[in-house]
């Protein structure tokens, strides 16, 4: 019975000593005073068209609007200080469910961004169709953004 014991003393003994072989161990974090804390992403959509919306460097915004890019129509980004607020990749698009099989149903243009420095931007996004040119969008959408 003893050398059993001795064992797994000596294995306790040794894991306890060197470096971390385990990539799964979690190791405690410290943070610091100076740590920020980033509030929730923001969620406009076509309710808030030409309200002030307040961001916090850092801080997500999520623009949701309804769209139906099977009639050739497009929400696009026409306006936008990037050294404010920068666009998180391109356009999403989440097609409502279809009834029966329906072909042509609309559903909801998905727009992300990030807060990156302090200041004030406007973000526009024009509905259209990109092929026509010197036409006025169907739809405008416009956020003004204070960053702090």
């Amino acid at each position: 019975m003893r050398i059993p014991l001795a064992v797994v003393m000596l294995g306790l003994a040794l894991a306890g000593c060197g470096g971390n072989d385990n990539p799964n161990e979690v190791r405690p974090t410290t943070t610091t005073s100076a740590a920020r804390h980033v509030p929730e992403p923001v969620v406009a959509a076509k309710d808030q068209d030409g309200k002030d919306i307040p961001l916090t460097v850092g801080q997500g915004l999520t623009v949701k609007l309804a769209a139906n890019p099977t009639t050739g129509y497009l929400w696009q980004l026409a306006e936008l200080d990037r050294n404010i607020v920068e666009q998180d990749g391109g356009m999403e698009y989440e097609q409502d469910p279809s009834p029966n099989g329906m072909v042509g149903v609309g559903g909801t243009a998905i727009f992300r961004f990030t807060a990156q420095a302090p200041g004030a931007t406007r973000l526009v996004l024009e509905y259209r169709r990109p092929w026509e040119q010197g036409i006025d969008p169907a739809e405008r959408f416009t956020l003004n953004l204070k960053v702090t």
